[in-house]
């Protein structure tokens, strides 16, 4: 088997890109190839998982649920990492639902077999390690960012987070999803896209959305995407080849 099925490359995506060939060749024939629309359901609430997934494009999102059915985004997985955290941890499923925010292109992996390869050691125990280390991260400056930052800032940071992980653009999230994720009403997020279109920044229409000026979106963001960021490009760096 090569480094491609059926037209994905699976190691576009950032651990399974960064394995020896070796450990990636062992588990290469049991990846298969997915194209999952918004909001495909990859893990149910408190349910065991069934596969872990790996994006080489597109995102998906781990979301809280409260009692009473009200969900919030806690963290992004794009193509830097993988689903199915609790398959690694070794607890098997978690209270957290995990969806397609944004189509997802990648490759999936049945959560025995990912298990069978973590017994035998190598890269990939170390590569979870820190995917992990940044997911907490991400956890923690969200709760921060919730509370204390404007929704604008809120706003230009969630899209930013999802322009990292996509090849196609504009990218498909309607105003209503995007509010949903972020913890907002939807008519104070009209307000801050509107502003945002007058400013250049972005451009939309008919739930597909386009940055037109990243730098000048950056500006307008919160600092919690540049410390989320950094702690990814910290604990990728001794993963480079």
């Amino acid at each position: 088997m090569t480094s491609s099925t059926q037209g994905i490359d699976p190691r576009q995506n950032h651990l399974l890109g960064a394995l020896r060939d070796d450990e990636f060749e062992r588990i290469a024939a049991a990846l298969e190839p997915v194209h999952l629309a918004r909001p495909t359901e990859l893990e149910g609430a408190n349910e065991p998982i069934k596969f872990v997934y790996f994006p080489t494009s597109g995102v998906a999102s781990i979301l809280a649920i409260d009692a009473g059915g009200e969900t919030v985004d806690t963290a992004m997985i794009g193509r830097e990492g993988m689903t199915g955290l609790a398959v690694f941890l070794g607890t098997g499923q978690t209270p957290m639902r995990t969806i397609v925010q944004v189509p997802l292109t990648g490759v999936r992996l049945r959560s025995e077999l990912l298990r069978a390869e973590l017994e035998r050691g190598g890269r990939l125990i170390g590569l979870l390690q820190a995917h992990v280390q940044v997911v907490m991260v991400t956890m923690a400056q969200l709760i921060l960012c919730n509370r204390s930052h404007r929704l604008d800032q809120r706003a230009a940071r969630w899209l930013l987070q999802v322009d990292d992980r996509v090849e196609e653009a504009p990218f498909r999230v309607t105003q209503e999803f995007l509010a949903q994720m972020i913890g907002a009403q939807r008519p104070a997020l009209s307000v801050a896209m509107r502003q945002f279109k007058d400013a250049g920044l972005v451009s939309y229409s008919r739930g597909q959305i386009s940055i037109a000026d990243r730098d000048g979106l950056l500006k307008r963001s919160c600092g919690c995407i540049r410390i989320i960021d950094a702690e990814t490009e910290r604990l990728r760096e001794p993963f480079e080849p």
